[in-house]
């Protein structure tokens, strides 16, 4: 039902609509998490919240992406050229941002109101957290090395969403649902109140919304080549679908470069 609440049109026309479906979603995913995992002993809480918010989101994400490769297939034939690329995915981009949004707040809400838990995501910020970003002594060579290191971990994820999205179409939802819960977790423990959450997430959008964007775009190419090919289009639609997903690849690859930098230096 929840996968259903809103139309493809109405996300088309309104991408914010996302962010309340996100939220909501995620919001389901975790009550019923708190049910189930303490019947599961062997498997941590955070776990179950991923599990059933990545579940509904995938059929929903997979169908708005197949709508997207069939309209941009349509705006192809009509146009015959490879032009348009921000027309084609202006907002698709700014949906799934919303949808990270979504699952991030409701991630930092209920951080707050089930203190404790989420175990998963506690241990994983803990351990990035105690990774040495300076290696080297020197300031401008331990920024170099630090601008390094996370710009290369986080073009593997990258490329991860690229590839899990080709192989399963929005095979993105994993990365995104799993990172919105670090972050949502990371800014719930930050700010201990509600009233706390915009002003401790002001400290993430520098760097965090181009590395999100990243992730997403990469995935959205990974989506629409795959669905490209599934239906078997002709080669010149291939072809520009293609070259749109090199786009997007190159464009997310300077998104994570550019927030690197704002982590590092700034």
């Amino acid at each position: 039902m929840l996968e259903q609440m809103f139309s493809f049109e109405e996300i088309n026309n309104h991408p914010s609509l996302m962010f309340v479906w996100a939220f909501i979603l995620a919001s389901v995913g975790i009550i019923i998490s708190t049910q189930v995992a303490p019947t599961v002993a062997s498997i941590d809480f955070g776990f179950f919240a991923v599990l059933f918010t990545i579940i509904p989101s995938m059929y929903f994400i997979t169908t708005l992406i197949q709508r997207e490769e069939e309209l941009e297939e349509e705006e192809i034939r009509e146009h015959y050229g490879m032009g348009a690329f921000w027309y084609r995915h202006e907002k698709d981009i700014i949906a799934f941002l919303f949808y990270f949004g979504g699952l991030t707040l409701a991630f930092a809400i209920w951080a707050i109101l089930i203190p404790g838990a989420f175990g998963a995501q506690v241990a994983e910020i803990n351990e990035i957290a105690s990774v040495p970003l300076n290696t080297v002594t020197g300031q401008v060579a331990g920024q170099s090395t630090a601008l390094w290191s996370i710009f290369s971990n986080n073009l593997q994820v990258m490329l991860v969403s690229f590839i899990f999205s080709l192989l399963f179409g929005a095979g993105m939802v994993f990365i995104l649902v799993w990172n919105a819960s670090l972050l949502g977790v990371y800014i719930g423990r930050l700010a201990e109140s509600f009233w706390a959450i915009p002003m401790v997430s002001l400290r993430f959008i520098p760097h965090g919304v181009p590395e999100i964007a990243a992730y997403l775009v990469a995935g959205l190419a990974g989506g629409i080549l795959s669905a490209a090919l599934l239906r078997k289009n002709s080669h010149h639609v291939i072809e520009v679908i293609a070259v749109d997903a090199l786009e997007l690849l190159v464009l997310g690859i300077l998104l994570l470069f550019g927030a690197a930098a704002v982590e590092v230096y700034l």
